[in-house]
C-alpha cells in the first residue's frame, strides 16, 4: 500500500494503516502512524497542522481512497515515538458543515434531487456521481424543500435521498455517490469453518433491536385528512409479542408501508457478520463493500449457506502481518426484499 499526500509526496516507512472502507456512508476512514522527523522540509509541509492535505492511500497502482488529512496526532518522549495521522474520504467534509450561508434561502422549489445537490456540495468542490440504477429517481422533482438551519449539509441530502430509497455513499475519489446495494451480483466467495484463510468469524444477534411487528402511522392534520398505516412482521421475532409503533412524519398515507418496511430495514442491521481474513483478496480481487458471500458454519448457527452483503471492509497492515475484516449485514436491509429466518431448522 502506498501513501502521497498532495498527490506528489509519497510517504515512506509508515509503521502501520488501516482503512476503513464504507458502504453506507459518505466516507471511508483511515489512520496510519509514521515517524514524524521534524527536521525533513517534506514532513513539515506534508503534516502540518489545519492545512487539510489530499492524501491518496493506492493498491496495486488503483486508488482505493482519496481523502482528507485530519488529525495529525504528535509525540515527544525521550525514545522516538510514533505519530498518528487519520483522515476520511473528501466527501466527508459534509458530514461536519452546513450550508453555506452564501446559498439562502435554503428553500428550493420545483428542483430535482441531482439540482439540489450540485448546488450545495459546489462550494466544497465536491463532485456528484450518479449510478443508473437509480438515474431516474435523481430526476425526479421536488415540489418544495427546505433545509434546517441547524442540519449537515450530509443530513439534509441524506434526508432528500432516503424519501426516494437511494442510498447515499461516495467514490474512491471522494465524490458524494447515489446508488442502490448490487445485492443480485454473483457472490464473491463461499466461507465455511475450514477455509484456510479465515481468523475468526463473529455473527451477532443484537435482540433489543427486533420487534415481532412494526407499524407506520401517519396521522391525519388540518391540510391533509389521510391518515395511514403500514404493518410488516420481523420474521426474525415469530414467537414473542415485541410490538413497534412509529408515527410518519412526512409523506402521504401511501408511503405507510414503505416507511414501515425502511424501518425493518433497520432493525435488521442488529444482525451481524464479522469475518477476519489474512489476505486483503478474494479470486484475485481486492475485497471491497457493496459485494456479497455466502457463509455456512454451523459453530454460528448457519447451518445452511446464507448471503450475506458487506457493508464495510477495514483493511489493515503492520510490519508483520495483512488482515481484512468484513462488517456484513442481510441483504435484505438494502434490496426491500421479504426477508426469511436464516436461524429456523425447519
Amino acid at each position: 500500500m502506498i501513501l502521497k499526500i498532495k498527490r506528489h509526496i509519497t510517504v515512506d516507512f509508515f509503521n502501520s494503516i488501516s482503512v476503513n472502507l464504507r458502504y453506507d456512508s459518505i466516507a471511508s476512514t483511515f489512520g496510519f502512524d509514521f515517524y514524524f522527523d521534524p527536521k525533513n522540509d517534506g514532513h513539515r509541509k506534508a503534516f502540518n497542522p489545519g492545512h487539510f492535505h489530499t492524501v491518496d492511500i493506492v493498491q496495486e497502482n488503483e486508488i482505493i481512497l482519496r481523502g482528507t488529512l485530519l488529525s495529525p496526532s504528535f509525540s515527544s518522549q525521550a525514545n522516538k515515538q510514533l505519530s498518528s495521522f487519520a483522515g476520511y474520504s473528501l466527501a466527508g467534509v459534509l458530514e461536519d458543515c452546513q450550508i453555506p450561508t452564501s446559498l439562502y434561502p435554503l428553500q428550493s422549489d420545483g428542483k430535482t434531487l441531482k439540482e439540489i445537490i450540485e448546488a450545495i456540495i459546489k462550494p466544497f468542490g465536491i463532485g456528484l456521481v450518479i449510478d443508473s440504477s437509480v438515474a431516474n429517481k435523481a430526476d425526479q422533482v421536488y415540489d418544495i424543500s427546505t433545509a434546517d438551519e441547524g442540519a449537515s449539509v450530509k443530513d439534509y441530502i441524506a434526508s432528500l435521498a432516503s424519501q426516494k430509497n437511494i442510498i447515499l455513499s461516495h467514490t474512491p475519489l471522494g465524490n458524494l455517490l447515489l446508488t442502490s446495494a448490487k445485492t443480485n451480483l454473483r457472490s464473491l466467495f463461499t466461507f465455511t469453518k475450514t477455509t484456510q484463510s479465515v481468523l475468526d468469524m463473529q455473527l451477532g444477534f443484537d435482540g433489543q433491536k427486533l420487534h415481532s411487528s412494526i407499524t407506520a402511522q401517519k396521522q391525519a392534520s388540518i391540510e391533509d385528512d389521510n391518515a395511514g398505516e403500514g404493518v410488516v412482521k420481523n420474521p426474525f421475532v415469530p414467537y414473542t409479542f415485541r410490538p413497534k409503533v412509529q408515527t410518519q412524519n412526512s409523506g402521504d398515507d401511501n408511503d405507510s408501508s414503505l416507511a414501515a418496511r425502511n424501518l425493518l430495514s433497520a432493525e435488521l442491521k442488529g444482525i451481524t457478520l464479522s469475518i477476519t481474513l489474512n489476505t486483503w483478496y478474494l479470486n484475485g480481487q481486492l475485497i471491497k463493500p457493496n459485494n456479497t458471500i455466502i457463509v455456512e458454519n454451523d459453530e454460528l448457527f448457519l447451518y445452511k449457506p446464507v448471503k450475506w452483503f458487506i457493508e464495510s471492509v477495514t483493511l489493515t497492515q503492520n510490519e508483520s502481518s495483512s488482515t481484512a475484516v468484513l462488517n456484513c449485514v442481510l441483504p435484505q436491509v438494502y434490496d426491500g426484499k421479504t426477508p426469511v429466518n436464516i436461524f429456523e431448522l425447519h
